[in-house]
């Protein structure tokens, strides 16, 4: 059964997905390894510095990283699975493509800082105004969720 879901899902959008998971760590990596604290791109807007979160978005579910790691293999499992089908509207794969790639970079440096005793905490070091620090999976997951709502609104107004 499970060779029969694999072997007839749409890989191309689990590629794509896959690299911008990779992308996501390979920039985390770069700002841990620098060190990046309180950097100014635009005053009072946009700052780079170096955060560490064990929850999910916004820090909620803070310190339950073990549990949220459980939660998101479980979402991230039926996002893999929703590839295994053509999708109606190309705004909807480029929305699961997003939130899937994002899922697999925070859930891969949550398992790879997990086993190494670690906390399970993910980087984060975007901080954009008020809202919580953040990084690029978030991101991904964020326009994706936007794309999907989009993309609902439009189908209902039709």
């Amino acid at each position: 059964m499970l060779n029969y879901l694999i072997l007839n899902l749409n890989r191309k959008p689990i590629i794509i997905s896959l690299f911008l998971g990779i992308l996501d760590n390979l920039v985390k990596s770069y700002i841990r390894s620098n060190n990046f604290k309180d950097l100014v791109i635009i005053e009072n807007i946009l700052e780079i510095d170096l955060n560490y979160n064990t929850g999910i978005a916004f820090g909620f579910l803070k310190d339950q990283a073990p549990f949220t790691f459980v939660v998101s293999s479980v979402v991230l499992i039926w996002l893999i699975l929703q590839f295994k089908n053509e999708f109606d509207k190309k705004i909807e794969e480029y929305a699961f493509v997003l939130v899937l790639g994002g899922a697999l970079g925070n859930l891969g440096e949550r398992f790879v800082n997990l086993i190494n005793g670690n906390d399970g905490k993910v980087t984060d070091f975007i901080e954009l105004l008020f809202i919580p620090s953040f990084n690029l999976a978030d991101t991904f997951i964020s326009i994706g969720i936007f794309l999907l709502i989009l993309s609902e609104l439009i189908s209902s107004s039709d």
